[in-house]
């Protein structure tokens, strides 16, 4: 399959699901646990059940530790990038390198209807693309 075949894949094929979530009111130290645990660079923030943001490494590395914060004490809500920029899980591969390229950002949640039912980051895309 070419590279241009591969684009107009849909965000679905080869999205990460179900996205690793945490609640706004968590702490920053529990949102690090995640990323941890589950070996993953960003965690997407919800309250009341919808996604509202996304913490990633760059937002603990610029807000927490540049900072001198305690990440114990730190709501992931103070911390999270927001809004959450969202794709379509029917969206082609190329809509999303669009979005992200004009966003200039490297991870975005995936949505069915408004409701969240993964992640596509940059590097899942890239490499799906340098697959054979």
């Amino acid at each position: 399959m070419s590279s241009e075949d591969k684009l107009k894949a849909s965000v679905e094929s080869i999205m990460r699901s179900p996205a690793v979530t945490a609640q706004f009111s968590d702490t920053v130290s529990s949102v690090v646990e995640r990323m941890v645990s589950y070996d993953i660079g960003s965690v997407v923030i919800t309250s009341g059940g919808a996604p509202v943001g996304m913490v990633t490494e760059r937002d603990i590395v610029s807000k927490i530790v540049r900072m001198n914060k305690d990440a114990n004490k730190t709501l992931a809500k103070d911390v999270m990038s927001s809004p959450l920029i969202t794709i379509e899980a029917n969206k082609s591969l190329a809509d999303a390198l669009r979005v992200l390229r004009d966003r200039k950002i490297r991870r975005l949640a995936v949505t069915r209807g408004g409701a969240l039912v993964g992640i596509i980051t940059e590097r899942r895309i890239l490499e799906y693309l340098a697959s054979t």
